[in-house]
């Protein structure tokens, strides 16, 4: 037995220990190993479950279960008691039998919420820590805690109990709730697309996990409070599963994602950039005489001939062609994602030809383009999409509730009955409710009284539901409503290729347009001339890469860049109603009005902005309750009369 190297060992594991001890006193438990006893007191245990035998992880034991040997180490597991003790003989024993044949006896653990507490082993855990090992095999033994929301630790603990409360999941935590059911439910899939892979749910997160853990581990990323699964859970959502990646691939994949981390974990913000018409002003002569060629992609959903929403960005891409001549080398690709390789693989091979900008241009090509502009740092990717929070992309869209505030305002001013009409649309936008609400402040700012009925298109390319509501519209005393047009029906996208929808006077008893009133457009065109202008003559210090050391920008355009407006039928409306769209129109863009300046109530009487507080762009894009005038009811047999209202978004 070797005594003198025993001895050695635990003089130099004490000395651990004690320094330990004296630099914690002040922690809640003095340095000393904490007492799962101790953590218990007033928590309702339900039960145990005996898991069985499994290696877990040193860093996750981090008690003792009784007091019985609390005082015998210091909370990193180092001895604390004199040379000269009988603990201090077993400790040295231990020792000399771990460097002849290895610790292989089991200990025995309580685990308590992703914690692991010794009940039998306290001396193996401890030399093991001192020799610097990571794991140690264990007879496991979970304690079930009584369900309670308020704690955030017992919340994200029970999405495993719910799943299945015999799961091991080693080494595997999350630090927000239902990152874990995530993470199940994209495990599933991929599982069922992979049935070749043959194991279950529990064998196959588990060996993920260790995979991504280990290359996480050796990368070395700075992301305090972030877990190992929370950082899997992005990697998933960017590059998909690591099933059989090469190491060097995986590390790499991780180093790219590390912006993305960053954003995902609240540690960078994203900036918002709202540019107003003084600022898409022609370049002067000095900078006319800087251009250069620029090369730019752009990835549509589908053609301008099968889809409107492609139609309106190709044809203002049309006219900036025309105007820039050989300046602008463009390379478009449609129908992107229909192929075997998916979007990814679209938008990959754009980027393959190094374009400077690279336009995705709709919101369904989020991930894929999160995923380009990683992988691609010294290229600018832009994504046409909300300013999506959680995300290192940077993105580009319209305000919408600006135009939404001048409809509402329209409509009222024409209306009788006050009762107005407004289709919406379930789209990309996962229902935000921003858009009807803010057509109903513009109401209620000449109608107080005004009451805004909801009609929420399923789809929009059915006619015959675009028929539909302007009958429900009727049916319930909307006399005046704000319905979106068919992109399918060819004589309306020929007729008006830049107008989404109309304010329409409806007939009282068959919801039949009789009138418009004005018409709601979009227009892409200024956008785009002033990124690739401002890139074409080296303006692109907004626009240069944000991916390495900074924050996703947001360019959240509104109505004083003519990006979209409303244009009014002058003769039908008459010159009163004119000149107050034009006054409203002015302030907006002056920067003087907020349609969501409080206060602002729901439909249940919450204050949602306190009084004059004007909410920012990523305030209102959060917005998914109803305003207080809204009538959120697609039934029409019923009508809204003598029914209570309802808030399906709250």
């Amino acid at each position: 037995m070797p005594d003198q190297v025993s001895k050695t060992a635990y003089l130099n594991a004490r000395k651990l220990g004690r320094k330990y001890l004296s630099e914690h006193e002040d922690d809640e438990t003095k340095g000393y190993l904490p007492v799962l006893d101790d953590r218990l007191r007033g928590v309702e245990i339900l039960g145990e479950i005996k898991l069985g035998n499994h290696e877990i992880p040193l860093r996750k034991i981090i008690g003792t279960r009784t007091a019985a040997r609390s005082n015998s180490f210091a909370a990193n597991w180092m001895p604390l008691l004199a040379e000269d003790t009988e603990f201090a003989a077993k400790w040295r024993n231990v020792y000399a039998s771990q460097l002849q044949e290895g610790i292989r006896e089991s200990i025995k653990v309580y685990e308590y919420i992703n914690r692991y507490y010794v009940l039998e082993g306290n001396k193996r855990v401890s030399i093991l820590n001192y020799v610097g090992a990571a794991s140690i095999n264990a007879d496991v033994i979970r304690l079930i805690p009584e369900r309670d929301e308020s704690n955030t630790e017992i919340s994200i603990y029970y999405e495993f109990l719910d799943y299945d409360k015999r799961l091991f999941f080693d080494n595997l935590w999350f630090s927000k709730k239902g990152r874990f059911k995530y993470l199940v439910k994209k495990s599933q899939n991929f599982l069922s697309e992979h049935p070749e892979i043959g194991l279950d749910i529990e064998s196959f997160i588990n060996q993920i996990h260790r995979t991504f853990r280990a290359a996480y581990k050796r990368v070395g990323l700075d992301t305090p409070g972030v877990t190992t699964g929370d950082a899997l859970n992005v990697y998933i959502d960017i590059f998909g599963f690591p099933w059989k990646v090469a190491a060097r691939e995986l590390q790499s994949n991780i180093k790219r994602m590390y912006p993305q981390l960053l954003v995902a974990a609240g540690m960078r913000s994203r900036d918002t950039v709202e540019i107003s018409d003084r600022e898409i002003a022609p370049s002067d002569k000095k900078a006319r005489a800087k251009q250069s060629t620029l090369s730019v992609a752009f990835a549509f959903d589908k053609t301008p001939e099968t889809y409107v929403w492609t139609r309106w960005h190709s044809v203002a891409i049309d006219r900036i062609e025309r105007r820039l001549g050989s300046k602008l080398i463009t390379d478009r690709a449609y129908n992107v994602g229909e192929g075997p390789g998916g979007i990814y693989e679209d938008l990959a091979a754009l980027a393959k030809k190094e374009p400077a900008i690279l336009f995705a241009t709709s919101p369904t090509q989020s991930a894929a383009a999160l995923r380009i502009a990683l992988e691609n740092p010294s290229m600018i990717v832009l994504n046409c999409d909300l300013a999506r929070e959680g995300k290192n992309l940077n993105t580009y869209f319209c305000k919408e509730y600006d135009a939404d505030f001048l409809y509402g305002i329209l409509a009222a001013a024409q209306s009788e009955t006050g009762i107005l009409g407004y289709m919406s649309t379930a789209s990309f936008r996962h229902s935000p409710t921003y858009d009807i609400n803010a057509f109903a402040l513009g109401a209620k700012l000449i109608n107080p009284r005004a009451k805004v009925l909801e009609f929420r298109l399923k789809g929009i390319n059915d006619w015959q539901e675009h028929t539909d509501g302007r009958k429900y519209f009727a049916e319930n005393g909307s006399d005046m409503a704000f319905c979106r047009h068919s992109p399918d029906n060819p004589l309306e996208r020929k007729a008006f290729p830049e107008v989404f929808a109309q304010i329409y006077r409806l007939d009282k008893k068959s919801g039949y347009p009789i009138e418009s009133m004005g018409a709601a457009i979009f227009d892409w065109e200024p956008f785009y001339d002033k990124v690739i202008s401002d890139a074409i003559i080296g303006r692109t210090s907004l626009l240069e890469s944000q991916h390495i050391g900074g924050n996703p920008i947001h360019f959240g355009w509104g109505l004083s860049t003519g990006i979209m407006d409303l244009f009014t039928n002058d003769q039908a409306i008459g010159n009163s109603t004119c000149r107050l769209i034009r006054t409203f129109r002015n302030l907006i863009k002056q920067g003087l009005l907020n349609p969501f300046e409080g206060p602002v109530y729901d439909t249940k009487g919450i204050l949602r902005f306190e009084h004059n507080y004007l909410p920012t762009l990523i305030e209102i894009q959060r917005i998914h309750w109803h305003e207080s005038s809204v009538i959120a009811d697609n039934s029409s047999s019923a009508g809204f009369r003598g029914k209570s209202e309802r808030n399906p978004s709250a």
